[in-house]
């Protein structure tokens, strides 16, 4: 597993740092034996303010394995609500792909089992 992270325009301090790694290393856990070679990218940079916040944070994070590549962003006043905003969009994202290759599997299993039975 490679983290990388990346601060744009933003002051990253050691504890930020170790926070949204370990928020963001959660994900990999759904990945099983691939999880080892993910590459994980995560920026962090100031965002515009909106509202109510001074200077709110935007987390944007890309997940690459075996050539898929899930995406999650998300702007929030704190590091830490964003990094929890974008672990639960990787985890979905991640439940998504398992359930969508799980599918196409059984489908191509009853289309060669309906072909084995043309001669009937």
């Amino acid at each position: 597993m490679n983290i990388t992270i990346k601060a744009t325009k933003y002051r990253l301090t050691p504890e930020t740092e170790a926070i949204v790694e370990e928020k963001l290393a959660a994900p990999l856990r759904l990945l099983g034996q691939k999880g080892d070679t993910a590459l994980l990218e995560i920026e962090i940079e100031e965002a515009p303010p909106e509202g109510r916040s001074s200077d709110p944070c935007r987390i944007v994070a890309r997940l690459s394995v075996d050539g898929n590549v899930f995406h999650a962003e998300a702007v929030k006043p704190s590091p830490s609500s964003a990094a929890d905003r974008v672990r639960s969009e990787l985890e979905a994202e991640i439940r998504r792909s398992h359930g969508r290759t799980r599918r196409l599997i059984r489908r191509g299993g009853a289309a060669i089992k309906n072909m084995l039975r043309f001669g009937r």
